[in-house]
């Protein structure tokens, strides 16, 4: 196996010994530290106009292809004074140094949205584009190629995607509601998750906030309340959020509290081959207080190296109370009996997030050596009492407990030519405890990970290649028995993207990468998990690991139109089998069970544009279709479609707001049957005092509730999303700053362009 991995890194390797010339270098602000999001354009050699532009990376370095009509070089950032560079004909160019312009106190920005591609997906800067006026930054995310936005959560080609803010890997996407997006100044999104391990599927997004210049500081605090019309007061959430910097130091904290009444009315129907039929009708009415706060602690120790600590605490409870009135229909109905069945207990999670991240940085042109420890720790506790008739008839409580920790050091070695080499490790420990009554119930399980991606480009193409060796392990014991489960997984990548046109952002992309699907403790232990009194859940210890291979194409017919085609083959897929319980009718049963194969077919289309200076527009089209075949039988799912339609509007510079939809046709899945269901909603905006105070007015106007059918052995279930969800939310943040000004950039298409803005001022 060494071996083989040995021949495989010397091959990808000597890929870039064929590499045309490109142009490279770094770029450092006045003590020497990169610059994150500078600006570098590629200038005419006859009329200094634009050709195509870059931003630097999270080390100040740029990269890509040279051109023969190429002359010069343009460098840009917020609060320093533009540099002009003659092209010569080395490849790097080595360093360049910014300097602070104190007298730039305006921002004048042109260019500072464009998209730029990569074998992995794409970088950019949403300055200057209008989108960083947006109300949240689910807004923002919602207009960026291959992402889209359904209840605040944002997906990656329809998958959830690994999540970074300033080098830290977040909990969960609730932080997000932290962020403005007007503080973003760089997004970097891999559609394939490069050294996060084979069991990762959905991708990464790295975002980096704006830079705080020494002694400054910035920061909001915000006040947010809402009602369903036909609930009335349904929640409100304070948020403080404050960043500074002193000397070395760099801190950023926030702190939210979410204090919000949950609400679902639905409509359950079984019906059993015996004859026996319930008929549900559930109210649930749970008050939740959600409680989350992060500071992130960052040392300058050296001009190379930076120290930083993330800590992140977060509690929740929920009061949970539901009522049921139940309808039981006996043998051809024949006998009708009515049950007022009330559930409740309380609900409480405790998480607790510590993080040490040290850089170092390597050489000049953007190598790092970054080592990232990870200690994460939760405690869920859930009681749940039944009252039939004013009758206790059922009792359970769960006491859950996750300690992780995880080490992970990464290296990145930079070539001369925009060629790239990371290789990594990853070690990662779990320990679960489940507690329930009269059960006792124990976890750990080892991951080890060890990966190589090289990357290069030539002067149209882009491309990299790498694989990943994974072992897992995990060693489940109950009361009854001890379960060991081991496996190792070998998984390459490898991306190519051409660039027919770079000026009109014409490409065509081609990935291929290879996953194993992550082995929870609940598929494995084999004890009856109830999720309610009247179903449970029991784990399966002879399962498989399912293995996917899934190829991606994508095309960039010009900067408005783009297409994505998907099929994806997984080996051992685990499906879930359901069943009535042999002992108690009214009871069911899921149990996971390893299929033969699944099959996926997938196609996306997207349009972004703006129709005038005010409006931004993204219409987004996947069609999607699945086969399943198990030793039972042979499942081919019906094509279903998903539709979203997003707006932005900046109507002035201090008035905007959003409309957005969604919408997804009747589709099928395994033995699950969905009926349609879309939404919409709005939102408004306005600043005052030089966006100091905002208002804002979120809306959800439409939606349509979810209609679905599960078949079993033995019966068959109806589901029924009956809750009437329209809302509104008003907020209002007030936003402060203090210490050093934040300079902000000028950018422009040319020289002479750029003249003429400075001689305006």
């Amino acid at each position: 196996m060494k071996q083989f991995l040995l021949v495989v890194l010397f091959m990808v390797c000597s890929m870039g010994t064929a590499i045309a010339q490109s142009i490279s270098g770094k770029v450092v602000d006045e003590k020497n530290q990169p610059l994150v999001g500078a600006n570098v354009l590629l200038l005419s050699k006859a009329d200094s106009t634009y050709l195509v532009g870059t931003t630097t990376d999270k080390d100040g370095v740029f990269t890509f292809a040279n051109r023969s009509d190429a002359g010069f070089l343009m460098f840009s950032f917020i609060g320093y004074r533009s540099i002009y560079h003659t092209l010569g004909e080395a490849e790097n160019i080595g360093t360049i140094k910014m300097q602070i312009d104190e007298n730039l106190l305006d921002e004048v920005t042109v260019v500072g949205s464009r998209i730029i591609n990569n074998a992995q997906g794409y970088s950019l800067r949403p300055a200057g584009s209008g989108l960083e006026n947006c109300n949240t930054s689910q807004e923002l995310f919602a207009f960026l190629p291959g992402i889209s936005v359904s209840e605040n959560k944002i997906s990656l080609l329809d998958k959830f995607p690994v999540i970074y803010v300033n080098g830290i890997k977040i909990t969960s996407q609730d932080e997000l509601a932290a962020l403005q997006p007007k503080n973003i100044e760089n997004i970097e999104v891999d559609y394939l998750a490069i050294g996060e391990g084979a069991t990762t599927k959905g991708g990464v997004i790295r975002i980096t906030t704006k830079k705080i210049k020494d002694g400054g500081y910035y920061g909001y605090i915000a006040l947010k309340a809402g009602a369903l019309t036909s609930y009335g007061y349904n929640t409100s959430t304070p948020t403080f959020v404050f960043n500074g910097s002193i000397g070395k130091w760099t801190f950023n904290y926030y702190a939210v509290n979410q204090h919000q009444q949950l609400i679902e009315d639905a409509e359950y129907n079984y019906l059993y081959e015996s004859g026996l039929q319930t008929n549900t009708v559930s109210k649930t009415r749970s008050w939740l207080n959600n409680f989350g706060n992060r500071l992130n602690v960052s040392y300058e120790i050296n001009s190379r190296s930076t120290l930083a600590v993330s800590e992140y605490v977060g509690n929740m409870t929920i009061k949970n109370k539901q009522n049921n009135l139940v309808e039981t229909i006996l043998g051809n109905n024949e006998e009708t009996q009515e049950s007022d069945i009330q559930i409740h207990g309380p609900e409480s999670q405790f998480v607790q997030q510590t993080v040490a991240k040290y850089v170092l940085s390597t050489d000049d042109k953007g190598s790092n050596l970054e080592i990232t420890a990870d200690y994460y720790h939760q405690n869920h506790h859930l009681e749940q009492l039944e009252d039939k008739d004013n009758v206790r008839t059922y009792e359970n409580s769960t006491q859950e407990k996750t300690n992780m920790f995880q080490f992970y050091p990464k290296y990145t070695h930079k070539f001369s030519g925009g060629k790239e080499l990371k290789i990594g490790a990853d070690y990662q420990f779990i320990r679960y405890n489940d507690e329930t009554v009269g059960l006792k119930n124990n976890a750990d399980a080892h991951t080890a990970s060890a990966y190589a991606n090289f990357s290069g480009m030539t002067k149209k193409v882009m491309y990299s290649a790498g694989l990943t060796l994974q072992y897992n392990q995990m060693d489940v014991q109950t009361a009854k028995e001890t379960t060991f489960f081991d496996d190792v997984y070998l998984c390459p990548q490898a991306n190519l993207m051409w660039m027919i046109d770079p000026q009109k952002r014409r490409m065509f992309g081609f990935m291929y990468q290879c996953t194993v699907s992550d082995m929870p403790y609940s598929v494995i232990n084999g004890y009856q998990n109830y999720s309610t009194p009247y179903h449970y859940t029991t784990g399966n210890p002879n399962l498989h690991t399912p293995t996917t291979h899934e190829v991606m194409a994508r095309l960039a017919i010009n900067r408005h139109v783009s297409m994505m085609f998907v099929y994806g083959h997984e080996s051992d897929p685990i499906y879930y089998e359901h069943g009535v319980d042999g002992q108690n009718e009214s009871i069911t049963w899921s149990r996971p069970e390893n299929g033969k194969y699944r099959r996926m077919l997938g196609a996306r289309i997207e349009f972004s544009y703006a129709p005038t200076k005010w409006w931004n527009t993204k219409v987004q089209a996947a069609a999607m279709q699945d086969r399943f075949v198990s030793e039972k039988e042979t499942l081919q799912g019906d094509w279903g479609g998903k539709f979203w339609w997003n707006n932005n509007f900046n109507f002035t510079s201090t008035f905007g707001g959003s409309l957005n939809g969604y919408w997804e046709t009747k589709t099928s899945f395994e033995n699950y049957h969905w009926q349609p269901v879309g939404n919409v909603n709005a939102s408004l905006w306005k600043s005052f005092s030089n966006d100091k105070w905002r208002l804002s007015l979120q809306s959800n106007i439409w939606s349509k509730g979810r209609k679905s059918r599960t078949e079993g052995e033995g019966y068959t279930s109806h589901y029924h999303n009956a809750t009437k969800p329209t809302s509104f939310t008003f907020s209002v943040t007030w936003n402060f700053s203090g210490g050093k000004k934040v300079r902000h950039r000028v950018e422009a298409e040319s020289i002479q362009q750029y003249n003429k803005i400075e001689e305006k001022k």
